[in-house]
This record gives structure tokens, sequence and C-alpha cells, in this order.
């Protein structure tokens, strides 16, 4: 049989001796001729292959869907700098269905400030969470923000540190300054002059006007740090004298200083505005 199909087709005489070297059994022993193990060989080999090929093609996918997630988000970032926030919102909610964190997180900005959407801080929670939980750093923030006021859900200081330390641990100013004050009052945490100053500190580096008031406190009362005067006044000058807040900032220390308030009178002396 082999010497005609040899004389047919080479193929064929390949495939015929191929078939007569896996099936032939020496029936003293009952073992498989020594060809069997290289066929189960090249199967093992062919299943890596294959297996190979699938994961490559999970990745493509997930690179596709990874390009048209951001894709969406760019575009409904775009509409929503233009104030176009239906269309914002529309292309954010496809990205955020794809889990993309910041179409998350922008999703949950338009529910609580009600942009192209009904206002709802629960359902801004719930978009803040998911993005929180990739290690989206505003989110964080925003999540903590909600616990530690009660919008959306029930009050709650521990997860409120939780998630504000989270944030802050990544460079998040608010996150940071807000830690700062847990640490302060001891709101979900044990009270820590030390850690407080730490906080407020790393916060105003970064410009944020409530944690230069915050650290120039500190230094005025020497809670944390050596009492320095010098330091005080000059944080406090850059708190109010702060294009971001700065303004605020002074006004509520008029205010304070009106209902007798004798820190912030000391605070408004020092500064003279």
């Amino acid at each position: 049989m082999i010497i005609l199909a040899s004389r047919n087709s080479p193929s064929g005489t390949f495939f015929l001796c191929l078939m007569f070297f896996v099936f032939f059994y020496d029936f003293n022993s009952m073992k498989t001729f020594t060809f069997v193990p290289i066929i189960n060989l090249i199967l093992r080999d062919m299943k890596k292959i294959v297996s190979t090929m699938l994961i490559a093609i999970v990745m493509m996918a997930a690179t596709v869907s990874a390009q048209t997630a951001e894709q969406y988000y760019k575009t409904g970032k775009e509409a929503d700098d233009a104030k176009d926030y239906a269309t914002a919102v529309a292309n954010y909610q496809k990205a955020a269905d794809m889990g993309f964190a910041k179409a998350q997180y922008q999703l949950g900005r338009a529910y609580e400030k009600g942009y192209g959407v009904a206002k709802s801080d629960k359902t801004a929670v719930k978009y803040y969470q998911m993005a929180a939980e990739q290690g989206h750093a505003k989110s964080q923030y925003q999540l903590g923000r909600a616990y530690d006021k009660g919008d959306g859900v029930k009050e709650d200081d521990a997860k409120a540190f939780q998630w504000y330390s989270k944030a802050a641990q990544q460079g998040n100013a608010k996150a940071q300054y807000q830690l700062g004050k847990c640490y302060k009052k001891g709101e979900g945490c044990t009270k820590d002059a030390n850690a407080a100053f730490q906080w407020f500190e790393k916060s105003a580096a970064q410009g944020n006007a409530d944690a230069q008031l915050a650290l120039g406190k500190c230094y005025l009362k020497g809670k944390g740090v050596a009492e320095d005067a010098a330091k005080a006044k000059d944080l406090f000058l850059q708190a109010v004298n702060n294009p971001d807040g700065g303004d605020k900032i002074y006004k509520d220390l008029k205010k304070e200083a009106s209902e007798g308030d004798a820190d912030a009178k000391k605070i408004l002396n020092m500064v003279k505005k």
C-alpha cells in the first residue's frame, strides 16, 4: 500500500507511514511504537500555540475597547468644556459603562451638579465609588467628602477618613487638607496634632489656601510644631492673597472676628489687609 501511495503522491506516502507508526503495537509488550510520543509532543505544542493566540486575541480586544472608551471620554470632555452637557453625559455614560475611570468621575460630577441630568447625590456617589475603587484620586476625594458631609450616603467619619487617606497618599491637595482636619479633630481616627501638621504642610506646599491658613494656625499656637509667629504670619499672608480661595478666607475671618473670635482678630491684625 505504501509503495503504491508513493508512486502517486509523496504526501500520500507520508500519511500512510504516519498512520502505520501511530497505530503499530508490539502486542507482546503492549507498548506503542516510538513515534506516538512524538505525535503527543506535536499536539501539546499545538495547544500552547492556540492558547497563546487566544490570549493575544483577548488582549487585542481589550486594547480596542480601551481606545474606544477613551475616545468616548474625549468627545464627552470636549462637549463638557463647550457646556453641551447632554452630549457630554451621553458620551461619559458610554465610556463609564466600559469601566473608564475618568468618565465615571465626570459622570459623578454631572449628577452631583445636575449638569445634563437630574441632580442626584446618590447616583453621583455610585459613579465616584466605581472610579475610586480603580484608584482615581479625585473620585476618592469626592467619595470621602460624600461620607464626610452625608451627601448621597449616610455620614460616616471612618469611611471619610479612609477615602481621604487614599486620595491624599496620591498627592491630592484637597484630600491632604481634609485628612489634616480629620487628625486635628479626631474624626474617623485618633486625634494627632503632629499628623495634622504634616498633612496641612503637604497640602499648603501645593498652594491650597485652606491648608495655608490651617498650617499658619499650627505655627501660631505650636500645635504639632514649635511655635513660630513669623512663619504663621507668612502663611496667613499666603492664604488671604491666594488667587484660589483667598478672598473667601479673608471674608470668613472678618465674619468670625465680628462674632468675637479671638484667633480671627489676631490673624486679621497680622495680615492687615
